[in-house]
């Protein structure tokens, strides 16, 4: 009877036991589905705000932050992009007023491994129609990449790809720069936005970062007394790849802000692929060399940067009487102040007046047969301020004085310089 009662005793410790244990057992269950709710709750929240709601948007390699998206997601699809809309008033009648869609593009990138990265931007310009009488499609790629991230002294970027040169052409989303149009300098002797094929080598080295390319050449057939070597461009269309060109790109920051650089690009210009490019009788053909120098100063609330560069073209004689500049020069300076960083209240929102002054030549020496045409020597003077309501979103308005070197009065027609022209400009831009 003794041992039936310690028998039974034992019974009773050991489901009471097995019951504490198992006790446990679903309590550890139960925090684990805890928290797998919460974490299923975040990424359901996550979903719901969406997948852009809060990136960091910082620049990669000189790449504008949106374009930089790619670069700071952990795998897979990255979608950005941004939209600027524009609105020029001309102060002569003789030039008709003028508002556009002026840029709306999509970045698409993807991320396969920590190493390996693909980007591509596609550019609708002009409301994706770009001529209003003849409905001229205005839809390109404008740059399309594979990114191969080795170190940080040595990376291999290939495919159609931005040139780094000055400050706008790879850096130049709305909401990074200031004015509603991009600077002259920037576009007439720099043709921003410029992008070849090719392969480029870039890294660092404590402070100082450079990027060397090895890409395709230009369209000497093409280029213009207006614009320069801007028409030359060749859009990864069907390319004439027996020119070629390289360029090196040096920039260093000595001190946190600070940065100074500058590039310097040599190419061959010939025709264009195709049957009437290739039966050209009188091809243009030639070496370009472009270079630049450049600084800027971002302290506190104060920003200031400068830049000067110069071209030429070592021709044949089918440059000659074209009116096209055998010799460039363009300078600018400007500076802007974000008056409301001082004030407590002010996070996320920027009010910056700035100022751009600008001086440059198409026409600084000529081939033969031509002489300088002082149209083309001209100043641009650019007043205004840029309102940020958020980060990543911008209103601009600005006034520009312009003049040249031509004694002809101001206006657009036989006799007159449209280049004298002055403009007040309103713009909005997002990137996202």
């Amino acid at each position: 009877m003794k041992t039936m009662r310690m028998a039974l005793v034992f019974a009773g410790l050991f489901l009471f036991s097995v019951s504490q244990v198992m006790g446990e057992e679903r309590e550890d269950e139960l925090t684990e589905i805890k928290r797998q709710i919460e974490v299923l709750t975040e990424e359901v929240e996550n979903l719901r705000l969406g997948a852009v709601a809060e990136p960091e948007y910082a620049s990669y390699t000189g790449l504008g932050p949106a374009a930089s998206k790619v670069y700071g997601i952990e795998r897979g699809l990255s979608i950005g992009g941004y939209g600027e809309l524009a609105y020029a008033n001309y102060q002569h009648d003789s030039k008709k007023d003028m508002a556009d869609i002026y840029r709306f593009i999509l970045y698409t990138g993807y991320k396969f491994s920590d190493r390996i990265v693909m980007n591509t931007e596609l550019e609708f310009e002009h409301a994706g129609i770009g001529n209003v009488e003849n409905r001229k499609a205005e839809t390109t790629v404008e740059f399309m990449y594979l990114d191969f991230m080795l170190n940080s002294l040595f990376n291999i970027r290939a495919g159609y790809m931005l040139m780094p040169v000055g400050f706008i052409n790879e850096y130049h989303e709305p909401t990074v720069y200031y004015g509603v149009f991009r600077p002259d300098v920037e576009t007439n002797i720099i043709p921003t936005t410029w992008s070849e094929v090719g392969v480029m080598i870039y890294g660092s080295v404590g402070e100082l970062s450079y990027k060397t390319a090895f890409v395709n050449g230009l369209r000497g057939d093409l280029f213009k007394k207006s614009s320069w070597i801007r028409g030359g461009r060749q859009k990864a269309a069907k390319v004439n790849a027996d020119v070629g060109a390289w360029l090196v790109n040096l920039n260093y920051s000595p001190l946190p802000g600070v940065t100074i650089g500058g590039t310097y690009y040599q190419g061959l210009a010939g025709s264009g692929k195709g049957k009437d490019a290739d039966d050209m009788t009188q091809p243009r053909e030639g070496t370009v060399t472009l270079w630049e120098l450049h600084g800027e100063a971002r302290i506190k609330a104060l920003e200031v940067r400068g830049l000067y560069t110069q071209g030429s073209i070592d021709g044949n004689e089918w440059f000659n009487s074209t009116g096209i500049g055998k010799k460039v020069r363009g300078w600018y300076v400007e500076s802007a102040c974000d008056v409301l960083s001082i004030l407590p209240l002010s996070e996320g929102i920027a009010l910056s007046p700035f100022v751009r002054y600008e001086d440059y030549d198409l026409n600084d020496d000529v081939f033969y047969g031509d002489t300088p045409d002082r149209t083309l020597q001209r100043t641009v003077t650019t007043v205004g301020v840029s309102f940020k309501p958020h980060p990543n979103v911008v209103v601009k308005m600005d006034y520009q004085w312009r003049d040249s070197g031509s004694t002809m009065p101001s206006g657009k027609g036989t006799g007159m310089d449209d280049g004298k022209i002055d403009q007040f400009n309103a713009g909005i831009g997002f990137i996202f």
